[in-house]
C-alpha cells in the first residue's frame, strides 16, 4: 500500500491529507485542518513520508509560446531561454511545461507549449519551513495543476474547451483547460467562497478574452469546489455552469471531497503530476545525498548484524579452538629442552667449522701426480713435444704443452692435430682452452685446465 501526506496551503488555513492507493482505489486515513501556528507544533512531532506540497503561489509566470520540435531534454532548455526573455527580473526559478498540439500550417513544424514558473526564493521559503523540522519534500506543485488533473481525468470533459473556477475566501482562481490541458491562469480577488455579481463579471471577462486573444471557447463553467450543482441557475454566466464531478475511486465522504479536492487530487493522479514537480534542482540532489546516506547506514548496520550473527553461531567452535590451542602451548614445554640440546650442538658444530673447511680446501686442491699420469699418452705419433708447462691456481691446474708435427701435407697435419686435441677432451676432469697451430712450421700450442683431484 502507497502512503502519500498531502498538505495544502489555501487562504489562512493549511490541510493535510493521509491518505494510501491500493488496487486503484484510494482510502483516505485522516484529514487534518490548521492555522499557521498550529501547523508549525503539528511539523515538530509528525512523522510525513512521501511529502507532498501544494500552493497557491502569490506570483507565478505562466504563457504559451512556440518552439521548434526538439527531444525532451532540448525542449526544457528553450522554454527556460524563453522565460527569461519574457521575464527578465526573474533570476533563479523553477518551472515545468506542456508540450500542446501544432500550431497553423503556415507555422508547420512549431509547437504550442504551455509553462508555469515559479521563483525559487518563494519555493525555498516554503521548503525551510519543513526543513527546519527535519521534513523533507518530495513534490510541490500549484494548485491550479492538481485541480485540472481532475479535468483531464473526467470522460466527459477532457474533450471539452471549459473554464474551471477554485473558490477560497479570499478570491477566485481561473484556469481554462482545453483537452486536459492547462492554457490560461487568472487570479482575482474576492470576498468569502460564494460567487457573487462581481464574481460572474470576471467570469464573463475572462471568457471574453479566451474568445477574443486565445481564440479558444469555453464550452462552460466547472466550479471545482464551490457550489452545489442546484444552486448554480441563478449564475447569469455567458455559458452554462456546473459542478465538477468527482471521480469515483476515491472512498470518502461527498463532503470531504469538496473541502479537501486540492490535495486530494495530488493523490489520486500522483503518477500524472511526477513530471511537473516545482521543487528546485539543489533540493532534490541534497535530498538523494541524504537518501543514500541513510541507505549506507542501514548497509552499515546490517552487516553488523550478519558479522554479530556468525560470531555467535560460531562461539562453541572458537571455544574449542582456544581449549586445543592450550593444550599445544602444554605440549610446548616439552620442546624447551630439545631446543636447548640443539643450541649447545650448534655451538660445538660452529667451533668444528673452521677445520671443516680447512679439509675441504686441502681435499679440493688438484693433484699434479694424478694430472701428469693422465697425460700418458703424449707424445703420440708424429708429434713432438717441445715443454709441457703447469701452473696452480687455486682450484685447478693450468697446463701450456707446446711442439710441432710431422706431416706430409695441410690435411694431414690438421687431423693430427684434432686428434690431440681430443685426446685431452677425453680425460675425465680435463678441458680444453685455447688451441693453435702454424702451419708455416707446423708449431702448435694447447692451453689445457685440470681439476682432477
Amino acid at each position: 500500500m502507497n502512503r502519500r501526506v498531502v498538505v495544502s496551503f489555501e487562504d489562512n488555513l493549511i490541510k493535510v491529507v493521509f491518505a494510501s492507493s491500493r488496487r486503484g482505489k484510494t482510502v483516505v486515513q485522516k484529514t487534518l485542518i490548521f492555522n499557521d501556528e498550529g501547523f508549525d507544533s503539528f511539523l515538530k512531532t509528525a512523522k510525513l513520508p512521501n511529502l507532498t506540497v501544494i500552493c497557491h503561489f502569490k506570483r507565478f509566470y505562466s504563457d504559451i509560446i512556440s518552439a521548434p520540435p526538439a527531444r525532451a531534454a532540448y525542449l526544457k532548455k528553450i522554454v527556460e531561454i524563453e522565460i527569461r526573455k519574457c521575464f527578465p527580473e526573474l533570476s533563479s526559478f523553477s518551472f515545468f511545461y506542456t508540450v500542446l498540439k501544432e500550431k497553423t500550417v503556415e507555422e508547420k513544424g512549431l509547437r504550442d507549449v504551455f509553462y508555469f514558473a515559479v521563483e525559487n526564493s518563494e519555493l525555498g521559503d516554503i521548503i525551510e519551513r519543513f526543513n527546519r523540522y527535519g521534513k523533507a519534500i518530495k513534490y510541490i506543485y500549484p494548485d491550479i495543476l492538481t485541480l485540472s488533473k481532475v479535468i483531464q481525468a473526467s470522460d466527459e470533459l477532457s474533450p471539452k474547451t471549459v473554464l474551471c473556477i477554485a473558490t477560497s475566501e479570499i478570491g477566485k482562481n481561473l484556469f481554462l483547460v482545453k483537452n486536459g490541458q492547462l492554457r490560461f491562469i487568472r487570479s482575482t480577488q474576492s470576498s468569502g467562497r460564494d460567487i457573487h455579481d462581481l464574481d460572474v463579471d470576471n467570469i464573463n471577462m475572462t471568457i471574453s478574452y479566451c474568445q477574443q486573444k486565445l481564440r479558444l471557447n469555453p464550452q462552460q463553467v466547472i466550479l471545482m469546489n464551490a457550489l452545489k450543482e442546484e444552486e448554480t441557475g441563478h449564475l447569469k454566466t455567458i455559458v452554462p455552469v456546473v459542478t465538477i464531478s468527482y471521480p469515483s475511486n476515491i472512498l470518502v465522504s461527498e463532503e470531504t471531497l469538496q473541502n479537501f479536492i486540492t490535495p486530494l487530487s495530488a493523490v489520486i493522479f500522483e503518477q500524472h503530476l511526477k513530471n511537473d514537480n516545482l521543487l528546485p534542482q539543489k533540493y532534490r540532489m541534497l535530498y538523494i545525498q541524504k537518501r543514500m546516506a541513510a541507505y549506507s547506514t542501514i548497509l552499515v548496520l546490517l552487516f553488523s548484524f550478519i558479522g554479530l550473527s556468525c560470531l555467535l553461531i560460531n562461539l562453541r567452535e572458537i571455544s574449542a579452538l582456544k581449549g586445543n590451542i592450550n593444550l599445544l602451548r602444554k605440549d610446548l614445554t616439552g620442546i624447551e629442552s630439545i631446543v636447548s640440546a640443539y643450541e649447545k650442538d650448534s655451538e660445538k658444530l660452529q667451533q668444528l667449522t673452521p677445520l671443516i673447511n680447512l679439509i675441504n680446501e686441502a681435499r679440493s686442491i688438484p693433484d699434479i701426480q694424478k694430472t701428469l699420469v693422465a697425460l700418458k699418452f703424449l707424445p703420440m705419433e708424429n708429434t713432438d713435444i717441445q715443454s709441457i708447462q703447469i701452473n696452480n691456481k687455486k682450484d685447478s691446474l693450468q697446463i701450456q704443452i707446446s711442439g710441432s708435427i710431422t706431416a706430409k701435407n695441410f690435411g694431414e697435419m690438421h687431423k693430427i692435430f684434432q686428434k690431440i686435441v681430443s685426446s685431452f677432451d677425453q680425460v675425465p676432469g680435463m678441458a680444453v682452452g685455447s688451441k693453435n697451430i702454424d702451419i708455416k712450421n707446423s708449431h702448435f700450442q694447447i692451453d689445457i685446465e685440470s681439476k682432477i683431484l
